[in-house]
């Protein structure tokens, strides 16, 4: 579940970019992780990046959400300092791809250990639905 409220140390966030949404950690106004292209190649896979931004910029005019936690999902959550090193410790790592390793899957991994996109899920449980 999302919230639309301020975040605080750690929490993940997204934005809504019309088609999908933008994930990332937050750190600070100041330093947002996430994994995604320079600005001006935003759709560029072969750019994309493990990174930093500001809230604003990550933002680009949208409104941000807040993961609230299940009970389950609190048992799994890592401590809010493991999760801030390990977004800091993968700043620079390429290697973006849609289907398997998007912000999303970076979100997750910072905060859970588990490379998962419930986006990427949602599109082939509707696509298995037409071949059903």
């Amino acid at each position: 579940m999302w919230s639309f409220k301020k975040p605080e140390y750690g929490n993940q966030i997204r934005v809504n970019r019309g088609l999908y949404y933008h994930h990332g950690i937050y750190e600070s106004d100041d330093c947002v992780y996430q994994f995604a292209s320079p600005e001006g190649a935003e759709i560029s896979p072969e750019t994309a990046v493990v990174c930093t931004t500001t809230l604003e910029k990550f933002l680009n005019g949208g409104d941000l959400e807040v993961r609230e936690y299940t009970e389950e999902e609190l048992k799994e959550l890592k401590p809010k300092d493991e999760i801030i090193k390990y977004a800091k410790d993968h700043l620079g790592e390429m290697g973006y791809n849609l289907i398997s390793n998007n912000c999303e899957h970076f979100s997750n991994r910072c905060a859970f250990g588990k490379s998962e996109s419930e986006q990427v899920n949602n599109i082939f449980s509707l696509l298995g639905g037409f071949f059903s």
